[in-house]
């Protein structure tokens, strides 16, 4: 089981909202989980049409996610990947010596790795909610 501390997901999440390049439509939403907000996670957009598209996402906090216009998507179909970083209810020690919380993928495979997700972003703003069950 892997663990990934808050700021390991910051970085991830930084990381994905450089990707969409050149600026694009803005989308937003929200993710939940069995009826409950996802608390802290990212969601990515894959393009589906590699030859046209890039990729984007953003971080999920406290239920919902919001990529702005700069970078933004192109418009067009996407895979869409979620993941959740629940906290364990353990602790460890980072190497500032700060005490963060453990945290372990929440959600089954269909949502990120094997995902079944799709979404479909048109020009100008775009509000796309995810309703996850178990």
């Amino acid at each position: 089981m892997r663990a990934l501390a808050g700021a390991g997901l910051a970085l991830i999440c930084a990381a994905l909202t450089g990707c969409g390049g050149g600026g694009g439509s803005a989308v937003e939403g929200a993710v939940t989980y069995d009826g409950t907000p996802v608390k802290a996670g990212a969601i990515s957009f894959i393009a589906a049409d590699t030859r046209g598209g890039g990729s984007g996402g953003a971080a999920i906090v406290d239920g919902t996610y919001k990529i702005p216009p700069e970078p933004g998507l192109k418009p067009g179909k996407y895979k869409v990947e979620i993941r959740w970083a629940k906290p364990t209810g353990k602790k460890f020690k980072s190497e500032s010596g700060d005490m963060l919380d453990m945290t372990e993928e929440g959600l089954p495979e269909k949502y990120h790795t094997k995902s079944e997700l799709t979404a479909e972003v048109t020009s100008g703003p775009n509000k796309i909610d995810f309703t996850l069950a178990k």
